[in-house]
């Protein structure tokens, strides 16, 4: 027997797959991507077998005894002592000492939206979800009124691709053997980052940037444009407002300053702008490591306003969540409770580690693992005044930490329904096979936990499943969801824009009104010290975060550095070294990197260190202007080399 899913994990593919069972039992996984990446399979997917039926799954509530040891309870016992502390902590101390932590370790319109349902009637404390995308995203939506662009489909029509701080070829792979069909048309393919990635070296071209220099690139072709005549006067007089205020703007971004700053040269500035103009229509690929760094929004505005000076509407891409007609707030409730207090997600571990939360229920998260300066994180985690329940399919490091572990089932087990923030098509998931063990769904379990705590608004906050995806597709596409298995939703118009002036906002009305700069600055690039390494992090191939660990290993890599700056510091390849800063420290084995530049530092995120921590204890908890992480502007020092 096969089913058809929707793989509802943190990535831009979000693929059809083919599901066998026998004998009740998932035997083997294949993936058909999405047009004409058919075929193709992830090293994820490969392997998704071995994790549904992993040695690490939770299979039953455990409470924590002592240290880390758990004894096995029953369902009512769990729901019994989560309530009653839940309770205990509403009475005592109010909803914003409740902390809500969810993230997209599932992304089902179920199993994540709906689950919030309860905590959002409860008012408890929730994190602005803003460690990915946030700062780009909201500097996108003062441009265009939205974060929408170019879809798949929208790639056949292409004569070149900009991949611009994105390595799709590791995190994207059916989106990037999509975009490789421009180089077999003889089209180009040029990718903009810090370092030689894989996608960089399957390019026809590289444009290696200082670290955070991007901006300053982006408004320098900008004015290159500007200056040979590129600009469709006509597009730009039409669809565009604010074009004469950033031309002034772009006097302070000639090609020698931009030279000085980025580290390219300006001839191949002039170079790379030749080619883009003269090879529309084109998109810009953006990826959100980007802008995980301080300016890391404006890094993006400034890189999103090219394809409007050349006549292109929304010429990039970088998440169509936005452009499609789910309603999200429906679903959640948003519409009818207020929720409670929003704390910044980089700045979650510094409020543990205080107290500030006593009650903290956690899933689809594991947040020891990936929010930044994690040591905070493990010692709010740790104290003797905060209950910390997990639901979880796997013994994470979160799950390890927790008073109270629930086991949850894979996706393979529940109802759902998937969409995507790359293509336009929903999954309708009914399970393939029953769950393991005594799991149950995120949304059940809030159901219960509603039932108990608020009884009279138990049906209101409660409904029936496929009503859920009424309220956030619309009957009609219900019906076709559960007629075909799936829905492709019509997407919102290119060429319309949600900006209080319905145009492209080239000066952003909308920045003027909150006090931020109408106008993108971007800044001069990432500053670390003559005596610091500024330590970027990005995704391995073999993970999705911290997923797959239970198949793969742990995540356990070297750190990269240059040449330049090992022979500095006297280190040859596999040498031990300390690393640390204001937050941390960590034991990391040395690789030299021809493709690192000096001043740099890589390692995969979330990866484990030689002295058994996670990378993050060192990662900068800092905010961006427009809110979001800044990951990729966090410092480091060598201490020195470790004996072992």
């Amino acid at each position: 027997m096969s089913v058809v899913l929707g793989c509802p994990r943190d990535c831009y593919d979000t693929c059809k797959l083919t599901v066998y069972v026998e004998n009740s039992r998932v035997v083997r996984v294949s993936a058909e991507g999405y047009g004409s990446t058919q075929g193709a399979i992830c090293p994820r997917a490969v392997k998704d077998v071995e994790r549904i039926y992993s040695s690490s799954r939770i299979l039953y509530p455990s409470l924590r005894v002592s240290g880390g040891v758990f004894r096995r309870i029953d369902w009512d016992q769990a729901i019994h002592l989560t309530v009653s502390k839940l309770r205990e902590v509403l009475e005592s101390y109010g909803s914003k000492h409740v902390l809500f932590l969810e993230y997209a370790g599932n992304r089902g319109i179920l199993t994540r939206y709906a689950s919030r349902r309860v905590w959002n009637y409860l008012g408890a404390t929730q994190s602005d979800r803003s460690i990915c995308d946030y700062s780009g995203a909201a500097a996108l939506r003062l441009v265009y009124g939205s974060t929408y662009g170019v879809s798949p489909d929208d790639i056949d029509g292409l004569n070149m691709a900009i991949i611009w701080g994105f390595n799709p070829a590791v995190s994207a792979v059916h989106l990037w053997r999509k975009i490789l069909s421009i180089r077999e048309r003889s089209g180009c393919i040029a990718t903009v980052d810090v370092r030689l990635t894989e996608t960089a070296r399957q390019s026809t071209s590289f444009v290696k940037v200082k670290p955070g220099s991007d901006g300053y690139l982006a408004l320098g072709l900008a004015r290159y444009f500007v200056e040979h005549g590129y600009v469709d006067r006509k597009f730009v007089e039409r669809y565009t407002y604010g074009f004469h205020e950033l031309v002034k703007h772009l006097d302070s971004y000639g090609l020698d300053v931009v030279e000085r700053v980025t580290g390219v040269p300006a001839s191949k500035i002039a170079e790379f702008a030749e080619t883009i103009a003269s090879s529309k229509p084109f998109a810009i690929f953006v990826g959100y490591g980007l802008q995980r760094r301080y300016g890391g929004g404006e890094i993006v505005r400034a890189v999103s306003l090219l394809p409007a000076l050349l006549g292109i509407h929304r010429g990039f891409y970088y998440s169509n969540s936005d452009g499609l007609p789910i309603n999200f707030p429906a679903v959640e409730g948003a519409n009818l409770w207020s929720g409670g207090n929003i704390i910044s997600m980089e700045k979650v571990g510094e409020a543990l580690s205080t107290g500030e939360y006593k009650f903290v229920y956690i899933h689809l998260h594991n947040p020891i693992a990936t929010l930044p300066n994690a040591g905070k994180v493990a010692e709010g985690f740790k104290r003797e005044d905060v209950f910390v329940v997990v639901h979880e399919t796997h013994w994470s490091d979160t799950a390890k930490m927790a008073d109270l572990v629930l086991p949850a089932p894979t996706f393979y087990e529940k109802l759902d329904a998937v969409y995507s923030y790359l293509h336009g098509t929903v999954y309708l998931n009914r399970p393939a096979v029953d769950p393991l063990g005594e799991s149950i769904g995120e949304y059940q379990l809030m159901c219960e936990i509603a039932k108990k705590v608020a009884p009279g608004s138990y049906s209101e906050i409660c409904l029936d499943p496929y009503r859920i995806f009424e309220l956030a597709l619309g009957r009609e596409a219900v019906e076709d969801l559960l007629n075909k298995g799936y829905v492709r939703l019509k997407t919102k118009r290119r060429d319309e824009y949600q900006t209080p002036t319905s145009r492209i906002e080239l000066y952003s009305t909308q920045a003027h009104v909150k006090g931020l700069p109408p106008l993108p600055l971007p800044p001069p690039g990432d500053r670390c010290a003559e005596n610091e390494l500024l330590l970027i992090t990005s995704a391995h191939p073999l993970y999705i975060h911290t997923q797959f660990e239970e198949v793969y290993g742990p995540n356990q890599s070297c750190i990269h550095i240059s040449r330049e700056d090992a022979e500095e510091y006297g280190l040859v390849n596999g040498d031990l070294i300390e690393i640390w800063n204001a937050r941390g420290s960590a034991v990391v084995r040395i690789r030299i990197d021809a493709a690192v530049a000096r001043g740099l530092a890589w390692m995969p995120r979330q990866a484990w260190t030689v002295d058994g921590k996670r990378i993050n204890v060192l990662t900068d908890d800092g905010v961006d202007l427009y809110g979001g992480s800044v990951l990729n502007s966090t410092c480091i020092k060598i201490r020195g080399k470790v004996i072992r």
